[in-house]
């Protein structure tokens, strides 16, 4: 069976994180790969673990120095994915996860036209609640947002909304168990 790189994306509050979790704790050769931010830690995030915090001045100069194989600004932050965290994975014979934006996965997808043994290995999975109203309700329902970063993140979702098709796979989100399981059905038949 091959390695495979799984780009889960979808708004904030879809409930991509939830479902990735699961599959990452059902089959322990799944990993997720640890993003790059340049945002603050928010809770009881940790470095290294949640995400590789840096100040903004040193993403700029990974930037330069070409240690990401994409990156985006997005919501005035930066998020990136360095090309050490992914090599690193595969080498080990991991198959990898990548939690990220819309934009992200638009430059996966240009990374894999220019790197064949990505393409091989990647398929992208859109996960969408039902509406927006569903969304909003459970943006409200974390309470880590203001009001004002709650309508940022959905006029942003209506943009990704829109992109949904443009994903390998899809994922209607209903329930946390309905979600898992079909991200788990994804996952078995992209490994054969």
């Amino acid at each position: 069976m091959k390695n495979v790189i799984m780009i889960i994306s979808g708004p904030a509050g879809s409930g991509k994180n939830t479902v990735a979790e699961r599959l990452m704790a059902e089959f322990p050769q799944v990993k997720r790969v640890i993003t790059t931010t340049s945002r603050p830690p928010r809770g009881q995030e940790v470095d290294g673990v949640d995400y590789h915090f840096l100040s903004p001045e040193q993403f700029e100069q990974d930037i330069a120095d070409g240690k990401f194989y994409e990156y985006a600004k997005v919501h005035d932050r930066y998020y990136g994915t360095s090309k050490k965290a992914v090599l690193d994975s595969l080498a080990k014979g991991d198959d990898l996860i990548l939690i990220i934006d819309v934009q992200g996965a638009n430059s996966w997808k240009k990374i894999a036209e220019k790197n064949p043994e990505i393409a091989e290995k990647l398929a992208t999975i859109f996960v969408a609640p039902d509406s927006i109203d569903e969304l909003r309700t459970r943006l409200r329902g974390r309470a880590t947002e203001s009001e004002e970063d709650i309508e940022r993140r959905m006029r942003t979702a209506i943009d990704e909304f829109k992109q949904a098709d443009k994903f390998d796979k899809k994922i209607d989100s209903k329930t946390k168990d309905e979600d898992y399981s079909a991200l788990k059905k994804i996952y078995l038949e992209i490994k054969q």
